[in-house]
């Protein structure tokens, strides 16, 4: 019987959960979007403003310090400082491993989103909830979408991705799922401390992964032109 070859544990592995592929970033993006228009409606209609003022009250029930001191700390990791080195850690990494197309992947997907992250905040100026403000100091850009839930959105996907794709399918599970754990995680707790609605939250994890499969979907095509991709 003839011998299989040996697996190679170092293969590449795809991006679960297929969110890097050509038709999973083209139904990420395209759902993403399609969810943000519909937020952004809600938010220019005031319709968004029962719902938001509902869950905000629900939230703030919870107030203990143990809560506090954790939410203070999850927020961080949604920060510019916070996306910036996770993003430029990573790159630098994957640059020192000779892979430079992965690594300008992580520089514009984090960069691109910290413009989209601007741009839509001029567009949109909501004012944020300062009467619910609580325990941490009110940010003077504008409130819809939550820049927070948005870059950790854009980000921690896609660093988790290339930082274990040639491990096995497990550990590429398990780190997906911390990356999104941590994306939910600094969602609510900017609705906990009272500086974003709901509303801006779902809008920036909309945009966010919306920016995602984009991202997801032009390093695929680059993969594949490059004869990179593996099955």
């Amino acid at each position: 019987m003839k011998k299989r070859p040996p697996r190679n544990p170092k293969r590449r592995q795809r991006f679960l959960p297929l969110a890097i592929g050509t038709s999973g970033g083209v139904a990420l993006a395209s759902l993403a979007f399609w969810f943000f228009k519909q937020q952004a409606d809600q938010v220019v209609r005031g319709t968004a403003d029962r719902y938001d003022t509902a869950i905000m009250k629900a939230v703030h029930t919870i107030d203990n310090p143990p809560m506090h001191n954790t939410m203070h700390a999850i927020t961080q990791l949604g920060s510019h400082a916070a996306i910036g080195s996770a993003a430029g850690i990573t790159a630098l990494l994957l640059l020192k491993n000779g892979r430079k197309h992965d690594a300008w992947t992580i520089v514009i997907s984090t960069g691109g989103a910290m413009a989209i992250n601007t741009i839509l905040k001029n567009v949109f100026q909501r004012q944020r909830p300062q009467e619910l403000a609580r325990r941490i100091k009110l940010p003077r850009s504008h409130s819809f979408p939550s820049g927070h839930s948005l870059l950790s959105a854009a980000t921690y996907p896609i660093v988790a991705h290339h930082l274990v794709e040639r491990h096995s399918v497990a550990v590429q599970a398990f780190a997906h799922s911390l990356a999104g754990m941590i994306i939910l995680s600094v969602g609510f707790s900017r609705v906990y401390f009272g500086v974003h609605f709901p509303s801006d939250v779902l809008g920036g994890f909309a945009a966010g992964f919306g920016w995602l499969g984009l991202t997801s979907l032009s390093h695929t095509f680059v993969d594949k032109a490059e004869g990179r991709l593996e099955a």
